[in-house]
């Protein structure tokens, strides 16, 4: 079950569907020997597909890692981001839909040659698409929020509290009372609670976990408003995915946290590879780096999972088929 990297294993599939933040890429740039491999898997025949939640179309996101190194045919088949899908894919899930109203950060690129329209107002909208939140505002560290007594907020409990009663919280509380008090429904293109990306300041840059917009679809389920996903775990994104797949070909699912990549690609019929880098290693980093693999999973699945997964989620196994230290090369 458990692996130093992916060398002794990918020859097993035939195609593969791989996260991007926290197994490919650290936020900055490719973790070491990443490149290397996926040119030798694709050389040896593998298809190998990026999926990655993030509302960024697919061909900005190729041009952004292009930049870095990666490239098209030499290094993967194709890239799918949850927010392609959701372009591609919104009528099926909401046919009646005419307009939107974007809250928070808005994102165009999703909405080109849709029939859809913008509307300025919340009332006037069939849904409400929720942005991204930290483009050009406070940015939400998911590890450093307080409650209204000044109480940091657990990270593995970060949407188990009312969103009312996290401090700096007016905007997105208030925005979701006026979508309760109207009963509109919130479309998330990404439902990952939070991600690790790269924040810097004038003496130092580091990776801190930011508060995403699945946290915000969350939030206002526990209110009792309805909210549509699209993204990892969420079968939208792995039936969009199945299109370029064949079904005689074996393929794995290869991701960094147990509540999206790995539920996810078991529910969609796929075996699962989880990595102990990116939010998974953000987890375990507090416990003793000479801990057992197995007592490592169990932590995570006893501990953390329960608190991050969806509830309708809940039943569907996470335990990946294999568990490696991390994608390519040595620590």
């Amino acid at each position: 079950m458990f692996e130093k990297n992916l060398e002794n294993i990918y020859e097993n599939y035939d195609a593969f569907l791989i996260d991007m933040y926290g197994v490919l890429y650290d936020g900055s740039g490719f973790f070491d020997g990443t490149l290397e491999l996926l040119r030798k898997m694709k050389n040896s025949g593998k298809k190998i597909i990026i999926l990655t939640n993030t509302t960024i179309i697919s061909k900005s996101c190729k041009e952004n890692y292009l930049k870095k190194g990666l490239i098209e045919s030499v290094h993967y088949d194709l890239f799918i981001s949850s927010g392609e899908a959701f372009k591609q894919t919104l009528q099926d899930y909401i046919p009646n839909a005419k307009t939107y109203f974007q809250a928070f950060h808005p994102n165009n690129d999703l909405f080109k040659e849709s029939p859809l329209t913008e509307s300025n107002s919340i009332e006037e909208s069939d849904f409400v698409y929720v942005g991204y939140l930290n483009a050009g505002k406070k940015i939400y560290i998911a590890d450093d929020l307080k409650d209204k007594s000044g109480n940091i907020i657990p990270l593995d409990n970060l949407t188990s509290i009312d969103c009312h009663y996290i401090q700096d919280f007016e905007e997105i509380s208030g925005l979701l009372d006026t979508c309760l008090k109207l009963k509109k429904t919130l479309v998330v293109a990404n439902p990952d609670l939070f991600a690790l990306e790269l924040i810097s300041t004038n003496e130092f840059s580091t990776r801190r976990p930011v508060l995403c917009q699945g946290a915000i679809g969350e939030f206002y389920e526990k209110m009792g408003g309805k909210v549509i996903y699209f993204g990892k775990p969420y079968s939208a994104v792995y039936n969009f995915a199945k299109r370029f797949l064949s079904k005689n070909e074996k393929t794995a699912m290869i991701g960094d946290t147990l509540w999206t990549d790995i539920l996810g690609g078991n529910i969609a019929g796929f075996d699962t590879i989880l990595t102990l880098t990116g939010v998974s290693g953000e987890f375990l980093k507090h416990l003793d780096q000479k801990s057992d693999i197995k007592d490592k999973i169990e932590f995570l699945l006893e501990n953390i999972s329960s608190k991050m997964t969806h509830k309708n989620l809940l039943p569907y196994s996470q335990i990946p088929t294999h568990v490696i230290e991390r994608f390519a090369g040595n620590y």
